[in-house]
Protein backbone atom coordinates (compact mmCIF):
# COMPACT_ATOMS: atom_id res chain seq x y z
CA UNK A 1 0.00 0.00 0.00
CA UNK A 2 2.90 2.10 0.87
CA UNK A 3 4.21 1.33 -2.26
CA UNK A 4 1.07 2.88 -4.29
CA UNK A 5 1.12 6.05 -1.94
CA UNK A 6 4.14 8.25 -2.85
CA UNK A 7 3.17 7.83 -6.68
CA UNK A 8 -0.58 8.66 -6.09
CA UNK A 9 1.01 11.84 -4.26
CA UNK A 10 3.42 12.56 -7.06
CA UNK A 11 0.47 12.13 -9.82
CA UNK A 12 -1.95 14.38 -7.79
CA UNK A 13 1.45 17.20 -7.62
CA UNK A 14 2.02 16.54 -10.84
CA UNK A 15 -1.32 17.46 -12.50
CA UNK A 16 -2.52 20.31 -9.82
CA UNK A 17 0.98 22.19 -10.71
CA UNK A 18 -0.45 21.75 -14.29
CA UNK A 19 -3.30 23.23 -13.41
CA UNK A 20 -2.24 26.21 -11.78
CA UNK A 21 0.63 26.81 -14.38
CA UNK A 22 -1.71 26.43 -17.03
CA UNK A 23 -3.96 29.47 -15.38
CA UNK A 24 -3.64 32.60 -17.90
CA UNK A 25 -4.18 36.10 -16.62
CA UNK A 26 -4.99 37.36 -19.57
CA UNK A 27 -7.64 34.90 -20.42
CA UNK A 28 -9.26 35.12 -17.36
CA UNK A 29 -9.42 38.85 -17.76
CA UNK A 30 -10.91 38.51 -21.24
CA UNK A 31 -13.49 36.14 -19.60
CA UNK A 32 -14.83 38.52 -17.04
CA UNK A 33 -15.45 41.41 -19.59
CA UNK A 34 -17.19 38.52 -21.83
CA UNK A 35 -19.13 37.70 -18.54
CA UNK A 36 -17.92 34.18 -18.52
CA UNK A 37 -17.51 34.15 -14.96
CA UNK A 38 -17.13 30.53 -14.93
CA UNK A 39 -13.69 31.03 -17.15
CA UNK A 40 -12.54 33.79 -15.48
CA UNK A 41 -12.33 31.92 -12.33
CA UNK A 42 -10.77 29.18 -13.19
CA UNK A 43 -8.46 30.98 -15.09
CA UNK A 44 -7.68 34.28 -11.95
CA UNK A 45 -8.48 32.13 -8.88
CA UNK A 46 -5.37 29.56 -9.07
CA UNK A 47 -3.17 32.30 -9.99
CA UNK A 48 -4.73 34.81 -6.75
CA UNK A 49 -4.17 31.90 -4.71
CA UNK A 50 -0.08 31.51 -5.59
CA UNK A 51 0.37 35.73 -4.59
CA UNK A 52 -0.20 37.02 -8.01
CA UNK A 53 -1.18 40.39 -6.94
CA UNK A 54 -3.20 41.22 -9.65
CA UNK A 55 -5.42 37.93 -9.81
CA UNK A 56 -6.08 38.94 -6.43
CA UNK A 57 -7.67 42.21 -7.17
CA UNK A 58 -9.68 40.26 -9.79
CA UNK A 59 -11.10 37.94 -7.53
CA UNK A 60 -11.43 40.70 -4.89
CA UNK A 61 -13.53 42.61 -7.66
CA UNK A 62 -15.49 38.97 -8.67
CA UNK A 63 -16.60 38.69 -5.00
CA UNK A 64 -17.41 42.56 -4.57
CA UNK A 65 -19.83 42.57 -7.79
CA UNK A 66 -20.80 38.91 -7.06
CA UNK A 67 -19.66 37.91 -10.66
CA UNK A 68 -20.64 34.39 -10.78
CA UNK A 69 -20.13 33.90 -7.68
CA UNK A 70 -22.68 34.52 -4.47
CA UNK A 71 -21.39 38.72 -3.39
CA UNK A 72 -18.91 38.00 -0.60
CA UNK A 73 -17.98 41.18 0.89
CA UNK A 74 -15.79 39.60 3.48
CA UNK A 75 -13.81 37.91 0.98
CA UNK A 76 -13.51 40.76 -1.28
CA UNK A 77 -11.88 42.65 1.55
CA UNK A 78 -9.67 39.71 2.26
CA UNK A 79 -8.37 39.28 -1.87
CA UNK A 80 -8.30 42.77 -2.19
CA UNK A 81 -5.83 43.41 0.87
CA UNK A 82 -3.75 40.61 -0.01
CA UNK A 83 -3.59 42.45 -3.78
CA UNK A 84 -2.76 45.90 -2.18
CA UNK A 85 -0.67 44.53 0.52
CA UNK A 86 0.94 43.33 -2.51
CA UNK A 87 1.30 46.50 -3.90
CA UNK A 88 -1.25 46.66 -6.88
CA UNK A 89 -2.36 50.30 -6.69
CA UNK A 90 -5.74 49.96 -8.15
CA UNK A 91 -6.63 47.58 -4.74
CA UNK A 92 -5.00 49.90 -2.86
CA UNK A 93 -7.33 52.67 -4.37
CA UNK A 94 -10.47 50.44 -4.00
CA UNK A 95 -9.75 49.84 -0.15
CA UNK A 96 -9.48 53.27 0.19
CA UNK A 97 -12.95 53.98 -1.21
CA UNK A 98 -14.46 50.72 0.61
CA UNK A 99 -13.13 52.38 4.30
CA UNK A 100 -13.93 56.27 2.82
CA UNK A 101 -17.61 55.31 2.14
CA UNK A 102 -17.92 51.85 5.04
CA UNK A 103 -18.96 50.13 1.90
CA UNK A 104 -18.31 46.03 3.71
CA UNK A 105 -16.34 47.03 5.92
CA UNK A 106 -16.92 50.17 9.23
CA UNK A 107 -15.99 53.60 7.44
CA UNK A 108 -12.82 54.98 8.69
CA UNK A 109 -11.22 57.80 7.30
CA UNK A 110 -7.36 57.12 8.74
CA UNK A 111 -7.38 53.70 6.83
CA UNK A 112 -8.60 55.43 3.63
CA UNK A 113 -6.25 58.02 3.56
CA UNK A 114 -3.79 55.11 3.96
CA UNK A 115 -4.75 53.17 1.17
CA UNK A 116 -4.94 56.23 -1.10
CA UNK A 117 -1.67 57.40 -0.27
CA UNK A 118 -0.19 54.11 -1.03
CA UNK A 119 -2.01 54.28 -4.43
CA UNK A 120 -1.06 58.05 -5.23
CA UNK A 121 2.42 57.21 -4.40
CA UNK A 122 2.81 54.52 -7.12
CA UNK A 123 1.38 57.63 -9.54
CA UNK A 124 -2.50 56.47 -9.15
CA UNK A 125 -3.90 59.48 -10.56
CA UNK A 126 -7.65 59.17 -9.40
CA UNK A 127 -5.83 58.54 -5.63
CA UNK A 128 -4.12 61.75 -6.24
CA UNK A 129 -7.39 63.50 -6.94
CA UNK A 130 -9.01 62.23 -4.44
CA UNK A 131 -6.39 63.29 -1.56
CA UNK A 132 -6.38 66.61 -2.77
CA UNK A 133 -10.73 66.65 -2.25
CA UNK A 134 -10.30 64.99 0.90
CA UNK A 135 -7.88 67.17 1.78
CA UNK A 136 -10.47 70.38 1.64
Amino acid sequence: MKQLLLPAIFLCSFLLGSLVQAADLGKGKAALVKGDYATALTEIRPLAEQGDSTAQYYLGVIYKEGQGVAMDEELSHEWLTKSAENGDAQAQMMLGMMYHFGSGVEENMDTARKWYQLAADQGLEEAQTVLVIIAE
